[in-house]
């Protein structure tokens, strides 16, 4: 079993990488990996409950992060500064995130063998 780390980044309003992320976290929980995600910069957006907008075109996948505990996902985090820098609390979040500062990412990081950036 490999520890591997999505690490995603975008905002969830202008592409679909985070759909695409959200993908690749289940698929590869699904064959046995130890898969954890870090919500930094704009991707903390994700996070927010959704509420269908029928002029947005992307779909709001963000309601599949509830799928998480099924794949046995547990380690999902945020990072703290992009939290604050953008007026964030963690009561708002859809799921439940273990806030990291970066001294706490960056031994996330060095204990992954593999890093994902999406």
């Amino acid at each position: 079993m490999r520890n591997i780390l999505l690490l995603q980044q975008h905002s969830p309003f202008n592409n679909s990488n985070g759909r695409e992320a959200l993908d690749m976290a289940l698929a590869l929980a699904a064959v046995e990996h130890s898969v954890s995600i870090l919500f930094c910069d704009d991707a903390v957006y994700q996070l927010l409950p959704t509420v269908d907008q029928p002029d947005f075109g992307l779909k709001p996948y963000p309601r599949s992060f509830k799928l998480f505990s099924l794949y046995d996902i547990e380690q999902i985090y945020a990072c703290l500064e992009s939290v604050t820098a953008r007026g964030l609390e963690p009561a708002q979040f859809n799921i439940a995130v273990t806030l990291l500062s970066k001294a706490d990412i960056a031994a996330l990081l060095s204990s992954q063998h593999q890093v994902i950036t999406t």
